[in-house]
Formats: C-alpha cells, sequence, structure tokens
C-alpha cells in the first residue's frame, strides 16, 4: 500500500514519508525527539480511539430500511507502532469504500488524520477529522491521489452501544451545491462482545484498553489488546512493563488527590 503521510501537520508541503520526518525531526530540540517521547504523545492522542481496536464483522446497506444492494462486510482495527511513533491500522479485505488506512493524531489536539487505500485499484487518499459534538469522528477529504477518484468526501465513524457497535457512514458531495449525499453505511457488532466492559475487565499494558490477548513473561500473565500490541510487548517486554507500572502509579495519584479534593469540607 502507498501511503499519503501527513501524521504531524506542518505548514510545509506535503513530503514522501522519509523526507517528511526528516524535517520533522530537525525543526524539533533534542528534548523534544526522544522517541518515548513522541510515542507517547501519540498514545494518549489516540487513546479516545480505543474502543475501535477490536476485529468487527459488518453489513453494509446503501438506503436505510432497504436491503436492496446490501454487502458484507468484515474489519479489523489495531494498534501500529513503527520509528518510534503510534498510530491505529485497520484492514478490511471486503470493504466498498475503504480496504485499509492508517489513522493518526494531527499536531493540533483533538484533531485526527486518515491515510486510506481504496478498493479496485482506486489509489490512496487522505482526510482530516475531528469529533463533532455528538461524539462522532468526521473525516473530510484532503485530497486523493487520483484524478476523479472514487474516494468518499466525508465519512463519520460513531462508536455505539457500549462499544460493541460501530456505524460508519460514507458520502459524496455534489461540486456543484457542495451538498453531502449518502454512498453507504456499514454497521459492525465487535466480535467477541460477551467480555466484559466493566471497570474488572482485563487492561492492555501497552494502551491501558480492554485487554484481550494473554501474554506471559517471567512467569506472569498480562494482557494485550491487538496485534500490534502483542508485536510492541514481545520487542521490549520490559520497557512495556516500566511505562505500565509508571502509568497505574500516576492513575493512583490522581485518584488520592481527587479523594482528598472530595473529602474536604464544602
Amino acid at each position: 500500500m502507498t501511503q499519503l503521510t501527513e501524521h504531524r501537520k506542518t505548514s510545509r508541503p506535503i513530503l514522501g514519508p522519509a523526507l517528511a520526518l526528516a524535517a520533522l525531526l530537525g525543526s524539533l530540540s533534542f528534548a523534544e525527539d526522544k522517541p518515548s517521547n513522541k510515542l507517547r504523545a501519540d498514545k494518549e492522542a489516540l487513546a479516545p480511539l480505543q474502543g475501535f481496536v477490536g476485529k468487527w464483522k459488518g453489513a453494509g446497506f446503501l438506503r436505510r430500511g432497504s436491503t436492496k444492494g446490501a454487502w458484507r462486510e468484515d474489519s479489523a482495527w489495531a494498534w501500529k507502532f513503527s520509528d518510534g511513533r503510534a498510530c491505529l491500522e485497520f484492514s478490511s479485505p471486503g470493504a466498498r469504500h475503504l480496504r485499509r488506512g492508517q489513522l493518526a493524531a494531527a499536531e493540533k489536539s483533538g484533531r485526527y488524520v486518515l491515510n486510506a487505500e481504496l478498493p479496485d485499484e482506486g489509489g490512496n487518499a487522505r482526510y482530516r477529522g475531528v469529533k463533532n459534538k455528538d461524539g462522532k469522528l468526521v473525516f473530510e477529504i484532503l485530497e486523493a491521489e487520483r484524478k476523479n477518484s472514487p474516494a468518499p468526501a466525508r465519512i463519520s465513524i460513531n462508536l455505539l452501544a457500549a462499544g460493541k457497535r460501530l456505524v460508519v457512514l460514507y458520502e459524496g458531495k455534489n461540486a456543484r451545491s457542495g451538498r453531502h449525499y449518502r454512498l453507504g453505511e456499514v454497521g459492525y457488532t465487535l466480535s467477541g462482545t460477551s467480555i466484559s466492559s466493566g471497570s474488572g475487565q482485563p487492561e492492555c499494558i501497552v494502551t491501558g484498553g480492554r485487554g484481550t490477548i494473554r501474554v506471559e513473561h517471567k512467569g506472569k500473565s498480562y494482557t494485550v489488546c491487538c496485534k500490534g500490541c502483542l508485536e510492541a510487548f514481545r520487542e521490549d517486554p520490559e520497557a512495556v512493563l516500566s511505562e505500565w507500572g509508571t502509568r497505574k502509579k500516576e492513575a493512583l495519584e490522581r485518584k488520592k488527590i481527587k479523594e482528598k479534593d472530595q473529602a474536604r469540607p464544602q
């Protein structure tokens, strides 16, 4: 897959992945250059989208309330760690609109970038997104690799039913009126929805999400949420466990401060 990369937006023109990364690294201070700082920032920025991670079984519909033209579509989301950075990666082999892609955090807080590959040699497309007031993650197209690309102009992603349902709406855009129109909608159900979503759920030691895959290290068992996190753990388990311990310690300190504040007389 040829990637269109805008992992962190800058005012520079779009460059190839290697040149863009080199230019970005050259503009930062030594302290900011540490891979651990960048990786942690990426994970924190993408944490609100942790619910996307997992395997999903779905059905697509051209129109609501009608099965005419409906299709089956599955998708899998996982974390991807590479060169000291993190993003969310998805794959939908039988998809009608987007076959695979990577979702990364943009430089501005609360904004995201989606680089996607279209099916049937439709090329690539790049999107910029933000959560709206209803909690939907809405992406607007920035550019498509090919002229007259079939890439959707707008993509809205909504996580429902306590994280067990994922609904993706694809829309086109009328060039004259500027109005959006429906291309299709896919409703997914999370595989393994019997997994508890309560406070006692297993925790992914890499991202803090819902742990679904068990791993062993020095006689102890832990859980991770996806293949990407499994690979990251296997690559350097001691570093992952150290960061996990620090994260839990910080969370405990925040809890103590909150409880102390709540106990103060009003």
